[in-house]
């Protein structure tokens, strides 16, 4: 058995363009194995996109999979030693907006096999308001129940060694506005996770049932004024929560430790959460046939292509580097 590190970042963008550098959302201090990056309420799907690749090209890693669902989407990458273990791969969406008509609400879902392992990597955007909880809920169950997949393995997502969920949740604190600031500006934030409705839902049964959290360590990442630490100073005056959340669901039969490694959550204007975890495999599994899409680093093919003017700057041309398979 060898140890494998994967990092899985949440971001809501808040329907806006890529920074000038969106490194430091990526979190790429440790240099994992598998990366996986969900984003929600996306401004541009090919801007973030092609950030997203060409940063992560640069460093080595190739593109295993996307899974673009209308202003959703979610990415898995991995180094090139792992790529002749990933396959299986496979894609499925579920639109839980306006009733399941519209992919503005819902789940993009990544799966695959790695080594001797399966997982399925599930970013999601569950319905806003305070209490909107039985709905948020009721469509949980709607992701769980209507994707299916073709391996037989895993024909469903609880069917995984690792099923992985981020992505805005959307649930809230269930306190008012003025005691949440008020604990918060205490530092006695973490007095505020009894109220938190994720937390209540799960005791209860309702949703995410057998999934685990990492403990939550920092104040709430939602929802701050932009580019600052205040939290919502406008005419919605909403109440600070933990919207943006990563959990994990390890299958009976597979039921081994994982161990985190970094957990954290967003700052500075930012709606978002990631964690890096480790967790084995059997390294001495047979390799299968190369699946991935192929972006990422190579010596033997250079590709222009034109980025957009993303940050107000002149246009530029910058390469997108394509795995030659």
């Amino acid at each position: 058995k060898q140890w494998y590190q994967r990092r899985v970042r949440a971001y809501n963008t808040g329907n806006t363009w890529p920074r000038d550098d969106i490194k430091p959302l990526l979190g790429l201090k440790h240099d994992p194995d598998l990366i996986s990056i969900g984003f929600e309420e996306l401004g541009d799907t090919e801007a973030w996109e092609s950030e997203a690749d060409e940063i992560l090209s640069h460093l080595g890693y190739y593109r295993v999979k996307l899974n673009t669902m209308s202003i959703m989407q979610v990415a898995v990458f991995a180094k090139k030693r792992h790529l002749p273990y990933i396959s299986h791969i496979e894609t499925e969406y579920t639109k839980t907006g306006f009733g399941g008509t519209y992919g503005n609400k819902g789940g993009t879902t990544i799966r695959f096999r790695l080594y001797d392992k399966t997982l399925a990597i599930v970013n999601c955007h569950l319905s806003a308001h305070h209490n909107q909880v039985p709905l948020r809920d009721e469509e949980y169950w709607n992701i769980i129940s209507e994707q299916d997949f073709e391996d037989p393995l895993t024909r469903h997502l609880y069917d995984h060694d690792y099923l992985i969920w981020s992505g805005d949740l959307n649930y809230r604190v269930n306190l008012s506005n003025e005691e949440v600031r008020a604990h918060i500006s205490s530092n006695k934030h973490l007095d505020l996770l009894e109220y938190d409705q994720l937390r209540q839902e799960k005791a209860a049964g309702h949703a995410f049932i057998g999934f685990h959290e990492a403990q939550i360590t920092f104040p709430p990442t939602y929802k701050f004024d932009p580019e600052t630490d205040i939290y919502d100073t406008s005419a919605k005056q909403r109440i600070p929560s933990w919207c943006d959340r990563v959990l994990w669901r390890i299958r009976e039969e597979r039921q081994e430790i994982v161990s985190i490694l970094n957990w954290g959550g967003g700052g500075g204007g930012t709606s978002d959460s990631d964690y890096l975890s480790s967790f084995s495999v059997d390294s001495n599994a047979s390799e299968g046939e190369c699946q991935v899409d192929g972006v990422g680093p190579s010596k033997q093919k250079r590709k222009k292509k034109k980025k957009k003017n993303v940050s107000g700057g002149a246009q530029m041309d910058s390469d997108l580097l394509e795995y030659d398979q």
